[in-house]
């Protein structure tokens, strides 16, 4: 009976001693349950705002897209237009050579005709005392010199006209196009600005889809 007593005095002790560390041992497990919790409350809050901010992000990276986009697309029409430009340019350019060569030609024509003008008419009088009856032909061909040099100098008027009609179009052309080339270094300068702006705002949107991923792996974690 002594053994016996002994043997529940020890157990009565082994409990009384257990009853205390099973009592922490609770706790600090519903502890570690309540900081699983809030860390899951905590994260799943976090992953939402990130979600938010994503979709923010990605809105604004697609209006990069488009300016960037509309950007490229009045550069390239600019471009296109300066490509015009400087084939009329060549074209005029072309055309004047032709009118100058002819204006030469004409004006090199109209000097032989005043210079035989001029002499028919240095020797009409002698050619009226020696020979009565070519007093006519002579008058005839300084009337048709002259007829030949009115023509000469309207077609020179005509060219000179032209040329100078042709002077404005290349001025016009000229001014039109440093307009653009100006127009296309703003362009150029915007294009670039939109386009790093867009690289930032795509750096953006992969750092929070990673910082996402990692909310909702974390997530997934302690929700098991």
């Amino acid at each position: 009976m002594a053994a016996l007593r002994i043997a529940l005095a020890a157990a009565v002790v082994a409990l009384a001693l257990a009853a205390p560390v099973a009592a922490q041992q609770q706790r600090d497990a519903e502890r570690r349950l309540q900081e699983v919790r809030r860390e899951l409350r905590d994260v799943a809050t976090e992953r939402r705002r990130l979600e938010g901010r994503r979709g923010s992000a990605a809105r604004a990276l697609r209006a990069a897209d488009e300016r960037v986009a509309a950007a490229s697309d009045a550069l390239r029409r600019t471009e296109s237009e300066l490509a015009d430009g400087e084939l009329a340019l060549a074209e005029l350019a072309a055309r004047r050579g032709e009118l100058q060569q002819r204006l030469a030609a004409q004006r090199s024509e109209l000097a032989q005709l005043l210079r035989a003008a001029h002499a028919i008419g240095d020797h009409a009088a002698l050619k009226l005392l020696l020979a009565q009856d070519r007093v006519g032909e002579a008058n005839r061909a300084l009337a048709y010199h002259r007829y030949l040099q009115r023509q000469r100098a309207r077609r020179i008027r005509d060219l000179a006209t032209e040329l100078s009609e042709l002077d404005a179009v290349e001025r016009e052309i000229a001014e039109r196009r440093e307009a653009l080339d100006q127009a296309r270094e703003r362009q150029r300068r915007q294009l670039a600005e939109l386009e790093r702006e867009r690289g930032q705002r795509a750096g953006t949107v992969a750092e929070l889809e990673q910082r996402h991923a990692d909310r909702r792996d974390r997530e997934n974690a302690l929700g098991r």
